[in-house]
């Protein structure tokens, strides 16, 4: 699939002028950050950078969607399309570490992750946001932080109230304690290091740890860390 990115931008400002976007690069790292979120409410995209208070109109909104860039489900939750991943693409972002296939509408829990997933966003630290699925344990991300000398993992798990909570969190503790015996995680790390240019750790030193976000607290080992927030700053 080939995008004429001068076609988009002719049809972008058609009776809305750039000036009233900001920049052409507002669009593009707005679209990149509806890919990377996965889902999204119109209301959510202003929280994630002030630049969108420009791009996220209603108005505005409308046009993208005319474009096919996004597209919204019935109950009104926005998406990113193949199309605009391509457009990424071809804009030079590094698109191999975008989700590639975005199913379902967007329910209820997956709008409290994107709550998360935007506070991850706003770590002074932040460095990536991803998406692995391990088959019997597939966390909600895996956010990198610190610098690329010295980086470090953490599965992010959005809790929202359980009446068995207890049972839950004790099947992810399980599950998560076998998923560090194995060499599955470290395997997709390295292929991850390789799309990040991050350096790959010694397997003997390879860590990550487990953040349960929610209003909840247990005493689980140390690598497991629970807060109501990921970003107190927000």
């Amino acid at each position: 699939m080939k995008v004429d990115i001068y076609d988009i931008k002719r049809k972008l400002i058609l009776g809305i002028p750039l000036n009233s976007w900001g920049s052409y690069e507002a669009i593009w790292d707005m679209l990149h950050d509806i890919r990377r979120l996965k889902y999204i409410r119109r209301s959510q995209i202003a929280s994630i950078d002030k630049r969108y208070n420009k791009t996220c109109s209603e108005k505005k909104i409308n046009r993208l969607l005319e474009l096919g860039l996004i597209k919204k489900t019935d109950n009104e939750i926005l998406i990113s399309t193949e199309y605009s991943l391509e457009l990424l693409k071809q804009l030079n972002y590094n698109t191999s570490i975008l989700p590639k296939n975005i199913k379902g509408e967007g329910s209820i829990n997956e709008l409290n992750n994107t709550e998360v997933f935007i506070q991850a966003l706003k770590l002074p630290d932040f460095l990536a946001l991803l998406y692995p699925n391990f088959e019997y344990i597939r966390p909600d991300a895996l956010l990198v932080r610190g610098v690329k000398e010295k980086y470090y993992l953490e599965f992010l798990e959005v809790e929202a109230s359980k009446s068995n909570w207890g049972n839950w969190l004790e099947e992810k503790r399980i599950n998560y304690f076998k998923l560090a015996q194995e060499k599955r995680p470290f395997s997709y790390w390295v292929s991850q290091c390789k799309l990040l240019d991050l350096p790959v750790p010694d397997i003997n030193k390879f860590k990550f740890s487990v953040c349960i976000i929610g209003k909840i607290k247990y005493n689980f080992e140390e690598w497991f860390n629970f807060m109501e927030k990921l970003n107190e700053n927000i």
